[in-house]
């Protein structure tokens, strides 16, 4: 027994789509601010930083700047701990 050959998508089948894609983004509600932080050593043991920070345009610089700051220092508690537990070069 055979498997039935799939429906082929029509234009209007993709025109449909790409519009409720769309839709979905032109009315997403605006979101609080988030940042994220990431702290790592290279090969040559260099501490190297990577921020991200997502905020819809009509955030304040205040908010934006006090959840880059605690996820800063959290990331930063994280990495002294961990630089004891396991101190760079140590074996």
């Amino acid at each position: 027994m055979s498997e039935p050959t799939p429906r082929r998508l029509t234009l209007a089948d993709a025109y449909r789509d790409a519009q409720h894609v769309i839709d979905q983004l032109t009315t997403r509600a605006p979101s609080e601010p988030n940042a994220s932080v990431e702290i790592s050593r290279n090969a040559k043991g260099e501490v190297q930083f990577t921020t991200k920070v997502y905020a819809a345009s009509s955030a304040s610089a205040d908010d934006v700047e006090a959840v880059t700051g605690k996820a800063y220092d959290q990331a930063v508690q994280a990495f002294d701990a961990l630089a004891v537990k396991y101190p760079f070069g140590a074996e």
